[in-house]
This record gives structure tokens, C-alpha cells and sequence, in this order.
């Protein structure tokens, strides 16, 4: 999803009036050619705007909502059937055995709310068999499209699809392709936390059981094609 062009420079004349594209660059660590591009020449990406948002020190979730493309995006907390999906594998890991040992895990040792598979981790807890052929029918995304994305950048549009057939927040979507971090999106401090801490324990081993299933696949994969390769 992206904001044309005539938008993003009536925004920027509001927010960053007289400021040149290599100082716009320079605030929001991008490359000078990235946004001169995007901004002089055609429509202009969601981590582009809230990238020059952070370095102006304004909200980036504030700003992407003065666009139509993200006015109805709120700020909310990852709901219960998804929050798993922003811990890795190894925090979670060491979250189910500390549970085992009665032990309470902070939010620091959960690592990373992004990390590799990210996406598709949250694709398979959005998925109840159909979405696939849904996302074929409404955006017309072939599944070779779809299995690349999921492993390496999920599209906005896609990820708001995805977000809106499983009754997920929209805001989850702008975090998981990139555009926003946990704390920009609105989540409770220390939300993932709490959950491990507080889920049934069957439930967190299930669901620790049924990643390690999945991780244990892409590393048999792996090795399977690196074996190929001699």
C-alpha cells in the first residue's frame, strides 16, 4: 500500500515545510535516492512515511492515519489468538520451560518481536485452511507470490487482508511487514509477557510444541537442500 504523491507532499509541507529531500533523508536514515524517488517522482511506501515521521520525532501510526489508506488503523495490543506469533521460537522455548519450573519470564528474555518467519508464523495462526485461496480471489495472489512473501517481506495490502479475515487488529498488519514497531502500534507494555505468564500451561506447550514441529521442518528442508548442493 502506498500514499500518492501529491498527499505525501501536502503532508510534508505541513510538517517539514522547506525541508529538502537529502535533509528528509538525512532525519529518517534512508537513502537519498529512496526518497527522492518516492516523494519527487511517484507514490511513496508506508515505511517511507513513517520513517521520516520517526526522525521529525512525530508518532509514525499519527501520521500514516492523516492518509486515507490508513485512516481507519488504530493502535491496539496483538489479541490472544495471535500474540505468540510475535516471539521467537527460542523465547518461546525458554518461556514453556520456565513455566515447567514455576519460574516467571520477563519481557526481555522473549527476544525480538520480529524476527525470520515472523510473517508466516502469523499467517498460519490467521489460516483455517481457506485463506489462502481468499487472498487468491481478492488480491489475486498466486501461491508461489504468497510463499515468497511469507519468508522474506509480506506486502501491507496483503497483511491488512490477512488481518481483516482473521478478525486480528489492523495495526498487527503494519507491524508485520515492517512499517511499525510493538510500542508504535499502541501494544501494552510488556504484553507478550503477561501472556506466558498467564496462558494455560497446556495451551503455551501446545503451542511451543507445535512451532518447534514447524522450525524442525525448515531445518530438515535446509539440510536437505544443502545435502542437494553437494
Amino acid at each position: 500500500m502506498k500514499v500518492g504523491r501529491s498527499e505525501v507532499q501536502s503532508w510534508l509541507d505541513a510538517v517539514a515545510p522547506g525541508t529538502g529531500f537529502v535533509r528528509l533523508a538525512q532525519l529518517s536514515g534512508l537513502p537519498r535516492l529512496r526518497v527522492t524517488q518516492q516523494v519527487s517522482r511517484g507514490s511513496v511506501a508506508a515505511a517511507t512515511i513513517a520513517a521520516i515521521a520517526r526522525g521529525l520525532d512525530l508518532d509514525p501510526l499519527t501520521e500514516l492515519a492523516r492518509f486515507h489508506e490508513f485512516a481507519d488503523v488504530v493502535p491496539a495490543t496483538p489479541f490472544d489468538d495471535e500474540i505468540v506469533a510475535f516471539i521467537p521460537t527460542a523465547g518461546l522455548l525458554q518461556a514453556a520451560v520456565h513455566r515447567l519450573k514455576s519460574v516467571t519470564t520477563d519481557e526481555s528474555e522473549l527476544g525480538d518481536e520480529t524476527y525470520d518467519h515472523l510473517a508466516l508464523n502469523w499467517f498460519v495462526l490467521a489460516d483455517d485452511g481457506n485463506l489462502r485461496a481468499h487472498l487468491q480471489q481478492e488480491l489475486g495472489i498466486a501461491q508461489p507470490t504468497l510463499w515468497k512473501m511469507l519468508r522474506t517481506r509480506l506486502r501491507e495490502d496483503v497483511a491488512f487482508q490477512i488481518a481483516q479475515y482473521a478478525q486480528f487488529p489492523s495495526v498487527s498488519a503494519l507491524v508485520i511487514s515492517g512499517v511499525l514497531t510493538g510500542a508504535e502500534a499502541g501494544w501494552e507494555p510488556e504484553c507478550r509477557s503477561r501472556w506466558v505468564n498467564a496462558v494455560p500451561l497446556g495451551q503455551l506447550l501446545a503451542v511451543t510444541e507445535k512451532r518447534l514441529h514447524e522450525v524442525g521442518k525448515q531445518v530438515r528442508n535446509l539440510e536437505t537442500f544443502e545435502n542437494h548442493l553437494g
